[in-house]
């Protein structure tokens, strides 16, 4: 199934947000469209108008009723495929501030917690959610950390991730 209209350029930009509290890794089950019953970081894509830490904040709070702050990127998927085309995905690494998990009954319908042994024994996890739950729960982290710079023609300020 491609991606909504809209974000069907050619090329999609998507994010995941793996909220980390308590040692566990928050994960929502799909109630809508593709990978439904899947159990899967929260997230979707990046509107034309947002960043992508403006847009996993946006998705995590939308679906899972969290407020999160961006700790850097935990990793990076790119894949071509035929239906959708070019598909970034970017997966940060989010710290809880406030709230708790409470799926949004549209796209959601299950919201949650779990330590890795949890996420293994789960039904519908898909493999890339296997693989953030293991790097987003393991001790030693290598995150792209933010860093925040200014345009020096505009002295508009952007974000750049760096290890």
């Amino acid at each position: 199934m491609p991606p909504p209209a809209r974000y069907n350029t050619g090329y999609n930009v998507g994010v995941g947000g793996a909220v980390v509290h308590q040692g566990r890794l928050l994960l929502v089950r799909r109630a809508s469209r593709r990978g439904r019953g899947n159990w899967q970081v929260p997230g979707g894509f990046i509107e034309p108008d947002e960043t992508i830490e403006q847009a996993v904040i946006r998705e995590v709070e939308e679906e899972a009723g969290v407020i999160t702050a961006v700790e850097g990127i935990l990793g990076v998927r790119n894949r071509y495929d035929v239906d959708s085309g070019n598909s970034l995905y970017i997966v940060m690494r989010l710290r809880l501030v406030s709230g708790e998990p409470t799926p949004d009954a549209k796209e959601v319908d299950r919201a949650g917690y779990f330590s890795l042994e949890e996420i293994k024994a789960l039904e519908q996890v898909p493999a890339i959610n296997v693989e953030i739950a293991h790097r987003a729960l393991a001790m030693d982290q290598r995150l792209l950390m933010p860093q925040t710079l200014t345009n020096q023609a505009t002295g508009a300020p952007y974000m750049l991730f760096v290890g």
